[in-house]
């Protein structure tokens, strides 16, 4: 049987809420440093794709470059990456983590972890891989069709 629009807004219901409980977990796990959210993100992106430019980054997170340059010199400010030039073209910065950006990153990773588990404490392994599968494919729907 296929899904009504009442399916579809119960699950925008869901998807919305948490979000708002995603923002507001993160807001509270950056507090210990001295990162703003979006830049925390951006850092995080980096350690999953490596070494990027800036236009690369601002079109994975969908968001104008402007944006992830200024994220990328708050970060890069307090050392947690650095710039440099991409070999086959100079006008283009290529960023990349520090070992710094790297221990503020795990630190961060692990609050996140542990506030995951402090909340879903009685979901059994099984339960957390089929809420990320779920999650995994809803995404790339979303992703692709986005970017079509």
């Amino acid at each position: 049987m296929k899904p009504t629009s009442e399916d579809y807004i119960g699950l925008i219901r869901q998807v919305r809420s948490l979000m708002e409980l995603q923002h507001a977990t993160t807001m509270r796990s950056w507090e210990e440093s001295r990162v703003q959210p979006g830049a925390g993100k951006l850092l995080a992106e980096l350690a999953y794709r490596g070494e990027a430019r800036v236009s690369d980054l601002a079109e994975q997170r969908f968001v104008d470059a402007s944006v992830v340059s200024r994220q990328a010199a708050q970060l890069e400010k307090l050392g947690l990456i650095e710039r440099r030039r991409a070999p086959e073209d100079r006008r283009a910065a290529l960023l990349s983590l520090t070992p710094e950006g790297e221990k503020v990153l795990e630190q961060w990773r692990q609050r996140q972890a542990d506030t995951m588990a402090d909340a879903l404490s009685d979901w059994d392994a099984e339960d957390v891989a089929s809420a990320t599968e779920h999650l995994a494919r809803m995404n790339s729907a979303f992703r692709a069709h986005l970017s079509s």
